[in-house]
């Protein structure tokens, strides 16, 4: 799944972003797919997208919280505490600059990839073919509709692009780091699965799926294995929120200066967004609050497979290679059709779920209608 869905969607990127002259990623792709198309398209394309994020906050601080409150051995109300924290924590350490930013996530990332290491090393040392079979015991299709479910988990890397100014040399430095990042992680996620499947039964990872990292470490090394999974996974979160909350703020100050969004979200003292941190962070909070990480999960990944499949479009129109162009053509294929086999699941399975993911992108668009209306005409008043 990861090569046709997860895959193209960074080599679009790197081609759509390598020689990018201005400010704001976002804005040249996006613009690009008005051709032929009403202008209001890229406008509600970027709404939706900055609405991405904010769920994917909000599944971050959720597993944050839920990670906090099973070490602890405390109920829902400390998880959902703790999730209002972390984002509270982090808007504190954005706000407070670039350079705190981005101290604070080498330092995360270091750590939990150095836990990561430890515990998938002692997974597969007691490597067992068997605890791999059967490889799709619901089937096959369902292998599709798992990882469309959980399409959140692939997204990430492209948030580099919005960070454009700030890299050296971007047009080489960001179409690799675009491609490193995918391979990373793509090591990371294989290393820490099957270690897992090595170490835990899969009804148990069902079970608690919410903290199943956790249950993994303890299967490793007992109680201190329970603590170093617990850090990992508060560590890796932790580091997603900070991500997430950087580079989005970024992404929306570049969209109020386009007069895409509200002029407030625009204003910059000290050179940082605080305006549009407080609002990430506070919407954050509250699509925390969900009932379950299953919601959350369908929600975002919905929302950035339709994200995805638009960049692999935008890079299919664009693009004078041909095999590149197929790419993207197969990647936005690929994501229309997780979007319609997701939906599908929804419909059958969760409903309720189905009819919140269809509230917010009415209320979204609703909103989006409300404020092109009322939008000030001076580009530049704020």
């Amino acid at each position: 799944m990861l090569p046709a869905r997860g895959g193209a969607g960074p080599c679009d990127r790197a081609q759509l972003c390598g020689a990018r002259p201005t400010r704001g990623t976002l804005r040249r792709p996006v613009r690009l797919s008005v051709r032929g198309r009403p202008p209001r398209f890229a406008a509600i394309t970027s709404w939706y997208l900055v609405f991405g994020y904010v769920l994917a906050l909000a599944v971050y601080a959720f597993t944050f919280g839920h990670y906090i409150a099973r070490v602890l051995g405390t109920g829902d109300v400390v998880a959902r505490a703790a999730s209002v924290v972390i984002l509270g924590a982090f808007l504190a350490v954005n706000v407070r600059g670039v350079g705190a930013s981005r101290l604070t996530e080498d330092s995360v990332v270091l750590a939990k990839l150095v836990i990561l290491a430890v515990i998938a090393g002692i997974g597969l040392f007691a490597w067992s073919p068997h605890r791999l079979s059967p490889l799709a015991d619901a089937g096959y299709l369902n292998v599709f509709v798992g990882a469309a479910s959980i399409f959140i988990a692939y997204e990430g890397f492209e948030l580099l692009s919005y960070d454009y100014d700030a890299i050296e040399q971007p047009a080489r430095t960001l179409p690799r780091a675009l491609y490193l990042s995918v391979l990373v992680v793509i090591a990371v996620y294989v290393a820490v699965t099957l270690s897992s499947q090595m170490l835990v039964p899969d009804s148990l990872i069902v079970a608690q799926r919410e903290v199943a990292f956790a249950t993994v470490g303890q299967e490793a090394l007992g109680a201190s294995g329970l603590w170093l999974a617990t850090g990992a996974a508060v560590l890796a979160t932790s580091s997603a929120v900070n991500a997430t909350l950087f580079s989005t703020a970024r992404l929306v100050r570049d969209l109020s200066d386009a007069r895409e969004l509200p002029p407030f979200l625009g204003r910059t003292p000290a050179g940082v967004p605080a305006n549009a941190m407080w609002l990430l962070a506070l919407l954050g909070a509250v699509f925390a609050m969900l009932p379950g990480i299953d919601e959350l999960l369908a929600f975002a990944s919905a929302t950035f497979l339709g994200v995805f499949g638009l960049i692999n479009h935008l890079h299919a129109r664009t693009t004078d290679r041909t095999r590149e162009r197929m790419l993207g053509h197969l990647g936005a294929t690929t994501c229309a059709i997780a979007i319609i086999v997701l939906l599908a699941q929804l419909a059958l399975h969760e409903p309720t779920t189905l009819a919140l993911i269809a509230g917010c992108v009415l209320g979204v668009g609703a909103l989006r209608l409300a404020f092109a209306r009322n939008r000030p005409t001076d580009p530049h008043q704020h």
